[in-house]
């Protein structure tokens, strides 16, 4: 394992936890990001160790349907892909994460991280009223997250 890199928002908070254990990842680990996409939480679904779907608010259909907040990636993978950039402009609203990560991997290489993805570790944090608008009634995620 060698440095990582992180790309996150300004208002994305990581517990200790979360910073110890993103310092394993092989090539791109993900996690579950709080208080994100007008959700309680969203997060990578994992079976078997694996990342199989996502667990979001918005567009299920995007090929990695996951925050800025909730990836990290060896630096090797970076130094590894030089031609992969990550698009200011040019990207669809919210496929910026999407058109970067498959230049670098796939769904079937993510490493889940805080236990198999049932642990938030990160969070949004604002000083505004938090919008749980796509939070759907009764709750679909087959998983007792930890928050």
């Amino acid at each position: 394992m060698g440095p990582i890199t992180l790309l996150s928002h300004v208002d994305a908070r990581y517990g200790m936890g979360k910073i110890m254990e993103m310092r394993t990842t092989r090539k791109v680990s993900v996690w579950p990001v709080g208080l994100v996409g007008g959700r309680r939480y969203e997060r990578p679904l994992v079976k078997n160790g694996k990342v199989v779907g996502w667990y979001t608010g918005w567009r299920e259909d995007r090929p990695f349907a996951i925050d800025m907040a909730g990836f990290a990636v060896s630096l090797q993978v970076i130094l590894s892909n030089p031609k992969a950039v990550f698009k200011r402009r040019g990207s669809q609203p919210g496929m910026q994460e999407s058109d970067f990560l498959k230049q670098i991997t796939t769904v079937e290489e993510l490493e889940p991280k805080a236990s198999n993805c049932t642990k938030v570790l990160v969070w949004h944090t604002r000083t505004e009223k938090v919008n749980l608008a796509n939070e759907p009634k009764y709750h679909l995620d087959t998983v007792n997250i930890e928050v």
